[in-house]
C-alpha cells in the first residue's frame, strides 16, 4: 500500500519540476546577448542608363533577379501606371519618345520588357496606351529599395510625392 502512495507522490514531483527544468534561471548557461538585427543596405550600381542590384529584390510576388542591369519605362494602361524593367544598354525608346501599346513597335517593346510591377501613383504626364522610357531615381535603404519616377509635366508636376515603387530585400 505505501509503494503506490510513493509512485504517485514521485509522479506529481516529477510534473511540478518539469516545466521549471527547462528554465535554468539564474544560474544556468548566461542567454547570449539579443542579436541586434542588422539591416543591410542593397548596394546600386549605374552603368549608363541602367541600374544593376547587387541581391535579389522584391515587389509583391515579383522578385527581381541579381546579375543584370536594367534600365526603366512606365507603361501606362486605363487603371494604372507600371514601372517596367528593361534590357540594359541605351534605351529601347529614345527619351521624350512615346510607343503606344496597341502598334507592332509596341507589342516587340512589352516582349522585350523583363518585369512589370505597380506604382503607388498614376503618372499621368504619360497618355494612356502608351510605354516610355523615363530617368529614374533609386533610393537605397536598409533592407529595401525605393525607385520613384520624377514626373515631368502633366496634372501632377509639382506633385510632393513622385510615383514610386517599394522594393524589399530578399
Amino acid at each position: 500500500m505505501l509503494r503506490p502512495s510513493i509512485l504517485a507522490a514521485v509522479v506529481v514531483i516529477a510534473l511540478f519540476l518539469a516545466p521549471l527544468a527547462g528554465h535554468a534561471g539564474p544560474y544556468g548557461k548566461p542567454e547570449k546577448a539579443e542579436k541586434k538585427i542588422q539591416k543591410k543596405l542593397v548596394k546600386v550600381t549605374r552603368k549608363g542608363e541602367a541600374y544593376c542590384f547587387d541581391a535579389p529584390i522584391v515587389h509583391g510576388n515579383v522578385v527581381i533577379a541579381t546579375g543584370r542591369c536594367y534600365t526603366f519605362y512606365v507603361m501606362r494602361t486605363s487603371s494604372q501606371s507600371f514601372l517596367a524593367f528593361g534590357p540594359p544598354g541605351p534605351p529601347m525608346i529614345p527619351p521624350g519618345q512615346l510607343v503606344r501599346m496597341n502598334t507592332p513597335a509596341g507589342a516587340k517593346t512589352k516582349g522585350r520588357l523583363f518585369y512589370v510591377v505597380p506604382l503607388s501613383r498614376s503618372v499621368t504626364s504619360v497618355p494612356v496606351g502608351t510605354i516610355q522610357y523615363v530617368p529614374v531615381v533609386v533610393v537605397p535603404q536598409p533592407n529595401q529599395i525605393v525607385i520613384r519616377v520624377p514626373v515631368t509635366g502633366g496634372p501632377s508636376a509639382g506633385s510632393t510625392r513622385d510615383p514610386e515603387a517599394e522594393f524589399f530585400q530578399r
